[in-house]
């Protein structure tokens, strides 16, 4: 097993054989298009003693949440057809869980070459979860997983069993527990709030009711850089998730934008005031010490560093109009790489640093290219509606952005070559300036 999923990451079409007689899945994680399995999914099982008439209607809910958590997962990973439910004929209520009380052949019957099965306990505020994916040609069980959470949080048990289901189909770490940061304007003041990967759960971090924006992650995970007016001008925060400590991070005179931490957590690079315009500059978290990167009469922005460390992509209106430029921190060579488009903006470095993401206008409304670092492979990946501030998931796989289409922005997920689109339900609405998490601990 261990030697298969290491050699498919080295040729171009993966064949996943997770067991000996598991050999459906088809997998390429660079195509256009991934032939999909079809897969059904059962209605949870309540696992627990039956519930008073005062609990039935909450256990229900909580079926229905898990299930659609399920489903919701599966259907993102881009390599299963769920089945619609309606289709099922195996009974949940007399069918249990494992493979010993499962009936296989009626889930051939309707064309699911895979299942997922799962049922649910709760003791108090705790909830204990088991998930089983099966193979209905062998009958045979090929993942299963007991989990135990908070009765508050049931989607986030799921997302851990779909982050084990995509490490057993492709020996990668799935992005299913990971969060998005984002700002919303929808209470009448811009706060930045978290969320689940999907849009859901999603939290208010900031309670100032002024102007805050820019959220970005440290390469930790527990951290929060952003901008705020809340004492009159724009400064830089730092903000700590875990124990909500809030402290003003750059404090020079004039605005301090566009923070980004470095790969390895140090530094930070941002835009200050300059004597000419806005500048570059890195402000290493140690010695708080400032050191200045460019000095022109345009104004350069929003810096977004290579996984390395090395580079520093950004935006500089010094070409005319705003065009993205790469920075080699050690020969301090600058190169453009847009030439094209009226206006081009915010900036993304792939994970694995092939490709730099970002906003492109031609004609007032901005779409999500990509370009190699060298300026070459210049692609459009969005085609509709205005379309802005592209982050990549710490997988490289997807990619997350605001979109307008008609009324209020959104967020969207695409995959990196701008296929498979999920709208993010956040519940806020509003919602701009998008930051997928690293992976979370």
């Amino acid at each position: 097993m261990t030697t298969l999923k290491k050699a498919a990451l080295t040729i171009a079409f993966l064949f996943i054989l997770i067991s000996p007689a598991w050999a459906k899945v088809y997998i390429d994680l660079a195509a256009p298009s991934v032939k999909k399995v079809p897969i059904g999914v059962q209605e949870f099982k309540d696992l627990g003693s039956p519930p008073s008439a005062s609990e039935k209607a909450e256990r229900e809910k909580l079926k229905k949440e898990l299930m659609d958590a399920v489903v919701t997962d599966l259907k993102f990973s881009g390599f299963f057809s769920v089945i619609d439910q309606k289709a099922n004929i195996e009974d949940p209520a007399s069918s249990g869980i494992t493979a010993a009380e499962t009936d296989f052949k009626s889930w051939r019957a309707i064309g699911a070459n895979a299942i997922v099965k799962g049922g649910f306990l709760v003791e108090g505020d705790r909830l204990t979860v088991e998930v089983r994916f099966f193979d209905t040609a062998t009958e045979r069980q090929i993942l299963g997983k007991r989990l135990a959470g908070s009765l508050r949080n049931p989607r986030r048990i799921i997302h851990y069993f779909s982050d084990s289901l995509y490490e057993e189909l492709t020996g990668n770490r799935g992005v299913f527990t990971t969060k998005v940061l984002f700002v919303s304007g929808s209470g009448g003041n811009k706060e930045i709030y978290i969320a689940d990967y999907d849009g859901r759960n999603a939290m208010k971090l900031t309670r100032n009711r002024s102007i805050n924006l820019s959220p970005q992650w440290s390469p930790d995970g527990r951290r929060m850089l952003y901008v705020s007016y809340k004492k009159g001008t724009p400064a830089m925060y730092l903000l700590d998730l875990t124990t909500g400590r809030d402290e003003q991070l750059s404090t020079k005179p004039g605005i301090n934008i566009s923070g980004r931490f470095s790969p390895d957590g140090s530094k930070v690079a941002l835009t200050i005031s300059g004597e000419k315009s806005p500048e570059l500059s890195i402000l290493d978290l140690n010695t708080r010490e400032y050191r200045k990167l460019t000095d022109n009469h345009g104004i350069d922005v929003s810096p977004a560093w290579s996984p390395d460390g090395g580079k520093l992509s950004y935006v500089s209106d010094s070409p005319g109009n705003p065009h993205i430029h790469v920075l080699d921190l050690h020969t301090k060579n600058i190169k453009r790489i847009t030439f094209s488009g009226k206006y081009n903006s915010s900036p993304a470095w792939s994970p694995d640093g092939k490709l730099i993401a970002f906003a492109r206008s031609d004609s007032g409304k901005f779409n999500i290219w990509t370009v190699r670092p060298d300026g070459t492979g210049l692609a459009q990946l969005t085609f509709e509606g205005d379309n802005r501030n592209p982050s990549w998931s710490p997988d490289g796989r997807y990619i997350v952005y605001s979109s307008t289409v008609r009324g209020a922005p959104s967020l969207k997920i695409m995959r990196a070559d701008g296929a498979e689109i999920m709208k993010l339900n956040t519940g806020i609405g509003g919602e701009r300036a998008p930051a997928w998490s690293p992976y979370l601990k």
